[in-house]
């Protein structure tokens, strides 16, 4: 609805105009530039709407187990009026027997009810909503502030809650009061980066929750298979793996997924699943459903059928799935293809750590890309056998580095050093594992004169993910880098966002770029600071010489 124009009359009085104010514009008016902050405000609202409904279902859980309380002092306030009765109640408690069956359900289970169907959710969902609740308001009272300031939403505090519940009570204050202040200090980030800050916060400041942690992962591995409540005929897995094991299986699939022939029908999604099923029957390899690896079809012919002439075949053809079939079926006159069809697929995966972590001479957690942060002890075992790259500081030849900055694909160390510098695709919010993703140029590189357009080093490259490095190139955006690696992006509306604000050089320093060369601006602006310094250190000196103590 639309307001602003005419005259409003006024009991008692003249009509007053309101020509004067602005009209009050409905969302459909609005341009692209206001819709952008209409969302970013209605999250920051949503964010504090949410701090509000967990601090209020805390307070009704707390409110229904005080009323328990009183119905059982009410019911018996555990004093014995006789040594009869006494031992009645002994006897009852050896015996399990609970006095308090006819309170009723406890105050826990009474705050469900009402959360549930205040919110219409399940028992489950209100149950998690209780103790996120009571997280927020007692174990990370500072992080939770953030919450209600918009800083994080409630799926990132929830993140949060999930990887400090193994701190203990005399670590939590500390760890609360790091993550709250690595909040603050950052602009918001993806899940994936914010996951990474909160386990390197953990890591650091209680060590001893890690183990725990590491150890109930190996007692809560599970896996279930149930049917599709939303898809007919189609049944859901899932389960926890301790995070080697899991790496392991999602590297083995991948390489069975990717190791049959280009022109194979099915996409990598499909690939896949048909992968898992092909490890459940005992096979290592995938079967190929390419044209010149899919089996011949069977003709079934018809017997009883006399009208067939010489070299002709009728009947019903029948193609038998290539899952049937554990190996590849060679044709008569197979057509030239570069392989022999599917291999033996190598698992592979990417772990960045630092010399001193591998040598045993620390325990500084390392980063397995697509699943996060790695305690040592299950990164050593993982890298036993591991082909490894060692990173140095470029600029060792300056020759040898102009000529590779006036190409446009990056050498493979290059590449490599970019990539271990971040932790997903640099495009704010997105997950996507970073040894996935494009290397894009920041300022676009000149094919025709390489020496003018965009070099190839880590200050111009940043890995993009397929999608995001297409709308970046052809969606109007634009975007920068400055000389230490953050990575800024502007939309077409104008909105600005930073895409990396905690990466990999947050956790291992020695991915951090060496200063920027020196500009003479620069220089300038130090050598005036240097000599203001060195006048006012004379200054001192002369005084001190002339006024010798005692004073």
């Amino acid at each position: 609805m639309q307001f602003g124009g005419g005259a409003t009359p006024v009991a008692g009085g003249e009509p007053v105009c309101e020509s004067s104010l602005p009209p009050v514009l409905s969302d459909v008016e609005l341009s692209a530039t206001e819709l952008v902050d209409v969302i970013t405000h209605c999250a920051s609202i949503t964010s504090a709407a949410s701090y509000r409904l967990l601090t209020a279902a805390s307070l009704l859980h707390e409110e229904r187990e005080l009323d328990y309380h009183m119905r059982r002092t009410e019911n018996r306030d555990g004093q014995a009026s006789s040594e009869a009765e006494l031992h009645r109640h002994a006897a009852e408690a050896a015996a399990g027997i609970d006095p308090y069956t006819e309170c009723g359900p406890d105050g826990f289970d009474q705050a469900t009810a009402e959360l549930g169907a205040a919110l219409t959710i399940t028992a489950a969902e209100a149950r998690d909503l209780i103790r996120t609740g009571d997280v927020l308001r007692y174990r990370l009272m500072l992080t939770g502030n953030t919450v209600a300031c918009g800083r994080i939403d409630q799926r990132r505090f929830t993140i949060a809650m999930k990887r400090t519940d193994y701190v203990p009570d005399a670590d939590m204050q500390t760890v609360d009061a790091h993550l709250a202040e690595a909040i603050l200090a950052r602009p918001p980030m993806s899940t994936t980066r914010f996951t990474a800050l909160v386990d390197a916060i953990v890591a650091k400041h209680a060590p001893d929750a890690v183990r725990r942690r590491r150890e109930r992962a190996t007692a809560d591995r599970a896996i279930t298979i149930t049917p599709d409540r939303f898809t007919p005929g189609q049944s859901r897995i899932s389960g926890s793996l301790p995070i080697t094991d899991a790496a392991a299986l999602n590297a083995r699939l991948d390489a069975m997924a990717a190791s049959v022939h280009s022109d194979d029908p099915r996409n990598k999604r499909q690939r896949r699943a048909d992968a898992m099923i092909a490890l459940a029957a005992h096979l290592d390899t995938l079967a190929c459903r390419c044209p010149q690896c899919a089996p011949p079809p069977v003709v079934d012919l018809d017997e009883n059928d006399t009208d067939t002439e010489p070299g002709c075949e009728t009947g019903s053809a029948a193609i038998e799935p290539a899952a049937s079939a554990p190996e590849p079926t060679p044709v008569s006159e197979p057509a030239p293809v570069t392989d022999t069809g599917p291999h033996r697929p190598v698992p592979m995966f990417h772990i960045v750590v630092n010399l001193s972590t591998l040598l045993g001479l620390d325990d500084d957690p390392g980063f397995l890309d697509g699943h996060g942060l790695i305690d040592a002890d299950s990164m050593r075992s993982l890298l036993a056998d591991a082909q490894r790259s060692f990173l140095t500081t470029p600029g060792t030849s300056p020759a040898a580095d102009t000529a590779a900055e006036t190409r446009y694909a990056p050498s493979r160390k290059l590449q490599t050093l970019v990539r271990c510098g971040e932790l997903c695709c640099t495009f704010p919010g997105c997950t996507q594992p970073v040894w996935t993703t494009d290397l894009d140029h920041t300022h676009p590189f000149d094919h025709d004169s390489p020496a003018t357009g965009g070099t190839t080093t880590q200050r111009n490259l940043k890995p993009l993910c397929r999608f995001h490095h297409r709308i970046k190139t052809f969606g109007m955006w634009r975007d920068y880098q400055d000389d230490y690696l953050t990575a800024w992006f502007q939309s077409p509306t104008g909105h600005t966002f930073i895409g990396n604000a905690f990466s990999g050089r947050d956790l291992f320093g020695y991915l951090v770029p060496g200063r920027p060369p020196d500009h003479p601006a620069r220089s300038h602006l130090a050598d005036q600071r240097t000599t203001r310094t060195t006048t006012h250190r004379r200054k001192i000196d002369a005084w001190n010489a002339a006024n010798p103590p005692p004073f």
